[in-house]
């Protein structure tokens, strides 16, 4: 897919690499975060997406990976998310653009 070696969350967990996304998201900020204990991924993602402040409030969104993950943490359909981190100022500008439009 464009070049870009599909990994699963545990070979991600494996390889230390914390924040992923998929490349078929349409937002280039899109991402989640996991959590790696001894490299291993924990049970919860954190879901960032500039729309979540206006949609639920919060940015980053936790949910249990083995609820929203097909095949658990095998599924090979991730890369690891190179983008502006949720501090950034490049992530806050784009979380402003949604800032409103569900009013």
């Amino acid at each position: 897919m464009n070049g870009l070696e599909l990994i699963s969350i545990e070979q991600a967990a494996a390889q230390g690499i914390e924040r992923l996304r998929k490349p078929i998201w349409a937002n280039q900020f899109d991402h989640i975060k996991i959590d790696i204990h001894g490299g291993k991924p924990g049970i919860w993602m954190h879901l960032y997406c500039p729309f979540n402040q206006e949609c639920n409030g919060r940015d980053p969104v936790d949910q249990l990976i083995l609820l929203c993950v097909p095949d658990t943490y095998e599924a090979e359909e991730f890369v690891p998310y190179t983008g502006p981190l949720p501090d950034s100022q490049e992530y806050k500008t784009e979380v402003a653009k949604f800032e409103g439009c569900l009013k």
